[in-house]
C-alpha cells in the first residue's frame, strides 16, 4: 500500500496534469480519521487553492478497475467521514488512480477524474 502512495506522490506533477490542475497551487498529503459515521483513510489528498479537494483512491488491477454497488457506497462513506471530520466546506472530487482506468458502469459516475499508470510515466515538460 505504501509503495502505491509513494509512486503517486513521486509523480504528483503527472497526476495534477492528468486531472487538469497543473497550474493550481496545492498541498499534498494522505489522511485518516474517524467520526460517529465510521473510519476512513484517504490514499492521496490534493488540497487545492480553488476551494476544491481531490480525494484520490489508488487501486492496482490487472485490467480496468470495476466499481460495484458496495464499493461505490464505501467511497461515498469515505467522503462523508472526511467532510465530517475536517468540517471542510470545499467541493470534494473523487479521483481514481488505477493501472488501466475505471470500467464504465452504473457505479462509475461517482468518479470525477481518472489517472492511469501511463499518465504517471509520461515525459513531463519542465
Amino acid at each position: 500500500m505504501q509503495l502505491k502512495k509513494q509512486v503517486c506522490k513521486d509523480h504528483i506533477v503527472q497526476v495534477k496534469k492528468a486531472i487538469g490542475i497543473s497550474a493550481l497551487l496545492t498541498d499534498i498529503s494522505s489522511w485518516q480519521g474517524e467520526t460517529e459515521t465510521g473510519k476512513a483513510q484517504i490514499d492521496l489528498l490534493i488540497d487545492r487553492r480553488d476551494r476544491t479537494t481531490n480525494i484520490c483512491e489508488i487501486k492496482f488491477s490487472v485490467g480496468e478497475f470495476t466499481i460495484d454497488h458496495d464499493y461505490e457506497q464505501k467511497l461515498r462513506k469515505k467522503m462523508q467521514v472526511f467532510r465530517e471530520a475536517t468540517k471542510s466546506k470545499k467541493a470534494l472530487q473523487l479521483v481514481m488512480i488505477t493501472t488501466y482506468g475505471v470500467k464504465q458502469n452504473a457505479h462509475s459516475g461517482i468518479v470525477q477524474s481518472q489517472v492511469k499508470m501511463d499518465d504517471l510515466f509520461t515525459a513531463t515538460e519542465i
